[in-house]
């Protein structure tokens, strides 16, 4: 074996060494999983408590021009309205109701 061939294993086996110490460790792991886990979870309790029963409401353009949307959590329903008018009179028929 040449003193190349015998440098280039040495390197290789360097390289693998330093990408072991890169690797997270089990526990890193472990740890890692655990914290995305715990925001996600965060997030969803966050997002559940402070929307409750409160419409969605959000407009998309389609080829006839703006429609407002609306998601209603109480009766899990999605309705479109070709006008804010039209939304803000469903709207007050919700309340009123």
């Amino acid at each position: 074996m040449n003193s190349y061939s015998s440098n280039l294993q040495k390197l290789e086996i360097q390289r693998h060494q330093l990408e072991r110490l890169w690797q997270p460790t089990p526990s890193q792991k472990i740890r890692q999983a655990a914290s995305k886990l715990l925001s996600t979870t965060g997030s969803w309790l966050v997002h559940t408590l402070t929307t409750g029963s409160q419409p969605r409401i959000w407009t998309k353009e389609t080829k006839q021009g703006s429609q407002w949307c609306v998601y209603d959590p109480v009766g899990n329903q999605q309705h479109q309205f070709s006008s804010e008018d039209a939304l803000r009179v469903w709207l007050e028929q919700r309340y009123n109701n």
